[in-house]
């Protein structure tokens, strides 16, 4: 595997347009991954069960926000757990943007995710971090990709001085949780849209009660209303435009790279950009003689690997992230991976 040693990271993060795309072993302490769910859904007689495993991890979710609804205690445990490695992650990157002092660049992170549930959203509130979901609106909230567009700044009382708030900007490529379809439109909800008996339904009684959910179907064809569609083709447009900006760093975690059409994006743009830098942080020891994400191929991609045969968790991968910011690192010019 090529080198990319701390002190190269350091400044690359330091100096670039920074960009993470969050993959769902981020949130696998508490929610499980979808295994054979795609393939399920893309078969007519399984379909049906296979949208109802994907409901009880939607409903699962709610929890989240509400932890009362959380019963079991090993699985409390689990939630918190997984909070607690949102909150260290981007506690982070909060830190790490609110310290920048070049003007070239924003104290912005676009977070692109695939994930629908609301661990980012959540974690961001009990930080107080300033965050962009993409509403604008304080009595009936309206999703606009535009949106996101939007920069934020402090203005001093006095002598009328601006600077940037740090901000996170939160784009749900596959929808949200926390998404309702209200008259053509995606409408905030705190997930009291997403009924608690679904799954005890059958045929058009499930799917008309499946349809209020706005999240993507995670199947080959991954459609769902006309509205979703929209707003899934302008994110990916948003992704692809930010990875094009010179300079711009995307740091992967949590994420297998299996959804082809996001995958397909990203290699044409890291092909297109010289100027990009791919950080990904793998789960398992990467095989570089097979290299099967193709580092070898694109210079600007680097693949971050255990040592050994231990498996990269989330938290792992922060305590990393955090280790190439120490005082010690800083100092030094010997430091390596």
């Amino acid at each position: 595997m090529k080198n990319l040693n701390k002190k190269e990271l350091r400044e690359i993060i330091q100096s670039g347009h920074l960009n993470l795309l969050v993959g769902s072993g981020c949130s696998l302490d508490y929610l499980t991954t979808l295994l054979d769910i795609e393939n399920r859904m893309n078969e007519e007689g399984t379909r049906e069960a296979a949208q109802k495993d994907y409901y009880k991890l939607i409903k699962k979710s709610k929890a989240i926000l509400n932890g009362d609804l959380e019963t079991d205690s090993d699985e409390k445990g689990k939630l918190n757990t997984t909070k607690k490695n949102y909150d260290s992650f981007l506690g982070f990157w909060a830190e790490t943007i609110s310290k920048r002092s070049l003007h070239i660049v924003s104290k912005q992170v676009n977070i692109f995710t695939t994930n629908f549930d609301l661990f980012i959203e959540d974690s961001c509130e009990r930080l107080n971090v300033p965050y962009n979901d993409g509403f604008t609106g304080q009595i009936n909230p309206v999703f606009n990709v535009a949106n996101f567009n939007k920069i934020q700044k402090y203005k001093s009382l006095q002598f009328d001085n601006t600077s940037d708030i740090p901000l996170f900007n939160i784009i749900k490529l596959h929808g949200s949780v926390s998404w309702s379809i209200k008259d053509e439109k995606i409408t905030y909800s705190n997930c009291s849209h997403i009924p608690d008996d679904l799954d005890s339904k059958n045929g058009d009684d499930f799917n008309n009660g499946y349809r209020q959910i706005a999240v993507i179907n995670p199947n080959a064809e991954k459609h769902f209303e006309t509205v979703l569609d929209t707003n899934y083709a302008a994110m990916l447009r948003k992704f692809t435009l930010e990875l094009e900006k010179e300079n711009s760093v995307l740091i992967i975690v949590g994420f297998s790279l299996a959804d082809k059409h996001i995958k397909d994006l990203l290699y044409g743009v890291m092909k297109s950009n010289p100027t990009l830098v791919v950080v990904y942080f793998a789960h398992s020891k990467y095989d570089a003689s097979a290299d099967s994400l193709k580092e070898k191929e694109n210079k600007n991609f680097y693949v971050l690997s255990p040592a050994n045969e231990d498996k990269q968790t989330f938290a792992k991968s922060t305590e990393y992230l955090k280790s190439i910011f120490t005082k010690q690192n800083t100092e030094t010019h010997e430091d390596s991976e």
